[in-house]
Order: C-alpha cells, then structure tokens, then sequence
C-alpha cells in the first residue's frame, strides 16, 4: 500500500512539474539551465562545504555523549539517511531515526546529541527564514497582502525558535498530566525532550560552537542563489536573496511529505522568483540544479549503505543491514 502511495505521490509531483514548466515553457527553462549548467560545480562544491560542517557540528555533540567516529563516517552516514529522507514520504521522520540507528554502540544512542544538533541547525535556519520575511516586507512595502503574508510565516519561523530554545519542558509535563490515559509514543518523546534538555545544558561552549557552524552552512545555501543569479546575469540584491531562502525554507516545510520534493521545489522557487520581479524560468533553473546536486549526495549515500549493508563486521554494518531490509519492506 504505501509504495503504491509513494508512486502516486511522485507521479502527482510530475504531473505538477510538467504543468510548471509548460506554463513558463520548456524553452526558457532548458535555456536557463544551460546557463547556469557551470555553476552547478561550484552548488555541488558548496554543498560539500557545508556537509562538513554539518558534520563537524554533529561530531562536537556526538563527543559530548562519548561516541567516537570518524568525520568520513559520519559524512556518509548523513548522506545515507538524507538519502532515504529524500526519497521516501515525510523525509524527516524517516532520515532522523537512520542516524540515530546507524551509530548505535555497545546499547548506547545518540539520540539526544543527534536531535540537539539537528535542533541547533533548525534554529540557525528559521533566523534566515525570519530575516528573509522581513526583506520581503521591506522589498514589498507596497503591498499590504505581501506584508501579512510574510509577517505570518516569520510568526511561524518564531513560533519554532521558541519552541526549540525554550528551557521548560512541553511533552513530558503533558504526559504526566494525562497520567494512565498518556500513549505511550507521547511518553517516550518526553522522555526524548527531557535527555534532550539536559544534554544542551550540558556545555553552552559547545552549543555555540556548533551554531556557528550552523551560521556558515545558511551562508553557503546563500552562496548557492548567490551563484545562479551570477551565472543568469541577474542582480545580486541581499534582500532578494534573504527571500528567496526563506521561500525555500517554506516550501521544504510544507512539501516534506512528497517524495524528493518533485515538483514543489520547482514551482515554489518559480513563484518566489516571480513575487521578486525576477524570471520564472531562473527559479526552475535554480530549483533543478539544487535537485542535481540532491540527487548526486542521494547516489553517495544509498550506494555506501548498500556496499556496508552486505559487510560481515562492525556495528554501522549491521544496524545498515537491518535498515536496507526495513526499507524495502515499506
């Protein structure tokens, strides 16, 4: 059942690039793309900038909970699991748990150190959603309905900021509210939510450290837009580019339940060029040499899962071996 939901999602998303790409035509998309066809070495480049300080990042908080890998190791094990999120429905409830799995040792998770760094890395995006909401406030001064609209979307980027940087409990009271009428999925993420506070209190050094590094990665999700706009001959202007990630961020947030994004991606990035006064064409363009880049760190990573998944030895081996299975069966 879920794989014939799976194909049915993917061909909607198709069908909703199609549609996206015949009203903007073919021609200027396939034009646009030749263009930026260079830069799509130097998105790819950037890209593996910031998949090592996201992995320097993760590894700081791994060290705090005494797991010990290897930088190599980690990066493809974030590539494995962004590579299953990727391609399957609601990505990250999939990618999440496969690294906590992954680098289980001797009945020791990570869960609290993976969830703090993904958490701190949320957190560093949602401040460049907000700033890109209020560029586009400024740069649609004109426009009351532009105003409301992205002043409700920063709302919700600060609504999520709260919710990650606030030092109260939320699940776990919850549960001990509800007492004996409490699930049992809602009792272990309180117990998830209290680990986690209690790691991220643990060293603010650290913390801080890993949100700087978090900082470089948004920038270099600017560098990419930065790049195409350069190779498109387009203006460069930092509010237009502080939107355009934002919108990026709105459409992963809302799109996360369609397999790799199809179509969501290219059509949310064409609209967001458009509210810019920039060609539609250019944000498909954008859109697909982002999608080649995804597609290249997809290859990466399910290829070292499926290579580990067949080893004899080591924990990463077997916890890969028991995930290739589960994933086939859904």
């Amino acid at each position: 059942m879920s794989r014939h939901r799976d194909l049915i999602l993917a061909a909607a998303g198709l069908l909703l690039l199609g549609f996206v790409a015949s009203r903007i035509g073919l021609q200027a998309v396939v034009k646009e793309l030749a263009a930026v066809r260079a830069g799509i070495l130097i998105i790819v480049a950037l890209s593996l900038i910031r998949l090592i300080l996201q992995t320097r990042s993760w590894a700081i908080a791994l060290r705090l909970d005494g797991f010990e890998s290897s930088t190599g190791e980690l990066m493809l094990v974030r590539l494995a699991s962004q590579g299953i999120g990727y391609l399957t429905v609601l990505g990250p409830v999939a990618s999440e748990p496969m690294k906590i799995k992954l680098l289980q040792q001797r009945g020791k998770s990570p869960t609290a150190a993976t969830l703090v760094d993904t958490g701190v890395y949320w957190f560093a995006s949602g401040l460049v959603g907000i700033g890109g909401c209020l560029a586009a406030c400024v740069l649609h001064a004109h426009s009351p309905r532009a105003i409301a609209s992205a002043g409700i979307v920063a709302s919700i980027f600060i609504g999520g900021l709260f919710t990650i940087a606030r030092p109260k409990l939320l699940l776990a009271p919850l549960g001990d509210w509800l007492g004996a009428r409490c699930p049992r999925w809602l009792r272990k993420a309180g117990q998830i939510e209290i680990a986690v506070r209690k790691f991220a209190r643990q060293d603010r050094a650290a913390i801080r450290q890993m949100f700087v590094l978090d900082l470089g990665c948004q920038v270099l999700l600017a560098a990419e837009v930065v790049t195409v706009l350069w190779f498109l001959r387009l203006p460069l202007h930092a509010g237009i580019i502080l939107g355009l990630e934002a919108a990026n961020r709105i459409v992963k947030m809302a799109s996360g339940w369609l397999p790799a994004r199809i179509g969501a991606d290219e059509s949310g990035a064409a609209g967001a060029f458009l509210s810019f006064g920039l060609p539609a064409a250019a944000g498909v363009a954008l859109a697909l040499a982002r999608r080649t880049r995804d597609l290249l760190a997809c290859l990466v990573g399910l290829t070292w899962l499926a290579w580990v998944s067949r080893q004899s030895a080591g924990p990463v081996a077997a916890k890969a071996e028991t995930l290739t299975v589960q994933m086939g069966e859904v």
